[in-house]
């Protein structure tokens, strides 16, 4: 949540860079009016990640079902918004249980289109690099919609603190890949779960793009020298104990584009969905382990928390 109301002001809405601590206990959903407190800014983990201010639900609050802020019905805006393209493959299909289907299969295409379109300059219609089974792609607004629905399901998990509530996106939100579906856990990653995406990403057993959540960490990189990805953004680690070693993980966004890099800065939590891939060890006694993460269309990040 990143409004919300006071129940001594009427009907205003609040941003939360507009409320504070000694607002608690007179704070209420925007929409239906359940209990929420204002979380301070703090920092997390050994890595002293930095953590925004934010809002989440007082203890025992529950929103309504019809509420945008529940986690059913933050979906079905998600799942309605993911329509306002026109012809567009839908990446998001309703199933008679009241679930959705997430196809990753269509990211994983657009992804390429992105990633073709990146690689030749953009100097040609991405339909004409398609096979007819894949046609249904044909212009970079359809690949944002792909991209913008898999970051907003992606930001949802990430702000979901109850474990009532993840349990209900995953029963809501099933990730169909290839002919079978992926678990929640092989596609979303926090800061505390680095060291298994490296893990798994080293054992080569990530096919499909992943999700992330990085906070960005000093300035952006420009290396003049590479080909596809020139600007770079490193992040804040994870620091992980594993059998009495110590570990540090480093995630670095990898951007196709100079301007994709303008909207960010240095302590600002992103989730970004893309392909990811893992660096070589220097050597066995070397205890940092880093990954990557590319970003082909501003469509695939998303702020965790937006300004007002």
């Amino acid at each position: 949540m990143e409004f919300a109301k006071k129940k001594d002001s009427g009907d205003a809405v609040f941003h939360v860079s507009k409320l504070q601590k000694s607002d608690n206990e007179n704070l209420g959903c925007r929409y239906c009016g359940a209990d929420i407190q204002y979380v301070s800014a703090h920092t997390r983990g050994a890595s002293k990640t930095p953590v925004s201010a934010h809002l989440k639900l007082w203890q025992d609050a529950e929103h309504r079902n019809s509420c945008g802020y529940s986690v059913k019905g933050a979906v079905e805006f998600l799942v309605a918004d993911s329509k306002s393209v026109e012809n567009t493959n839908p990446i998001f299909v309703l199933q008679n249980d009241g679930s959705y289907l997430f196809r990753m299969n269509i990211l994983i295409d657009a992804q390429k289109v992105a990633q073709n379109i990146t690689e030749s300059g953009g100097r040609f219609e991405s339909s004409e690099h398609l096979s007819t089974r894949r046609n249904y792609i044909r212009s970079e607004e359809q690949l944002a919609s792909y991209f913008r629905s898999a970051a907003g399901i992606v930001k949802l998990r990430s702000l979901i603190q109850e474990s009532s509530d993840v349990e209900e996106l995953k029963r809501l939100v099933k990730i169909q890949y290839k002919n079978g579906f992926i678990s929640w856990n092989d596609f979303y990653y926090d800061d505390t779960r680095y060291h298994i995406l490296f893990n798994r990403l080293a054992k080569g057993n990530l096919p499909h793009p992943v999700a992330v959540s990085v906070t960005l960490k000093g300035t952006v990189g420009l290396n003049k020298e590479a080909r596809y990805f020139p600007w770079s953004f490193q992040c804040y680690s994870q620091i992980n104990e594993e059998n009495k070693k110590r570990r540090v993980y480093i995630p670095r966004l990898q951007l196709a584009k100079e301007s994709l890099h303008r909207s960010m800065s240095d302590g600002e939590t992103f989730l970004i969905v893309g392909d990811a891939w893992s660096n070589k060890v220097k050597d066995d006694f070397s205890i940092f382990r880093s990954f990557n993460i590319s970003v082909y269309n501003k469509s695939q990040f998303k702020k965790e928390l937006d300004a007002e």
